[in-house]
């Protein structure tokens, strides 16, 4: 009964990280949205620059959110065919990814606020 209860609270866990994940890609397509606002007019070079690499970023973060939310929907399809079997190691290896890929997020969104205000 234990092991049952642990299974679903991996899997209720990876559900909730898939709904974080989707939070994340509604906050980068804001976040293009807010650039795509800003860029017009805008002829310095530099602030340019800051345009394309911005642009290129949200786009690269919306693949890694996509591949990352792929990667945990494989994992509880993995978890609920084998029940049995010890998930934690790939659990905690999927948590460092989650934790990482927000930490990053967050720093490209203060980042382009940056970017923007200045």
């Amino acid at each position: 009964m234990q092991a049952e209860e642990q299974h679903k609270a991996l899997i209720n866990e990876c559900n909730e990280w898939y709904d974080v994940l989707a939070t994340y890609r509604e906050k980068i397509n804001k976040l293009k949205t807010e650039l795509y606002f800003f860029a017009p007019g805008k002829t310095d070079k530099d602030v340019l620059v800051g345009i394309e690499h911005y642009h290129n970023q949200f786009h690269i973060q919306l693949i890694n959110v996509h591949d990352l939310k792929h990667e945990i929907r494989n994992y509880v399809i993995e978890t609920e065919k084998h029940p049995n079997f010890s998930h934690r190691i790939p659990h905690h290896y999927l948590k460092e990814k989650l934790d990482y890929q927000t930490t990053e997020l967050d720093k490209l969104e203060t980042d382009f606020h940056a970017f923007i205000k200045s």
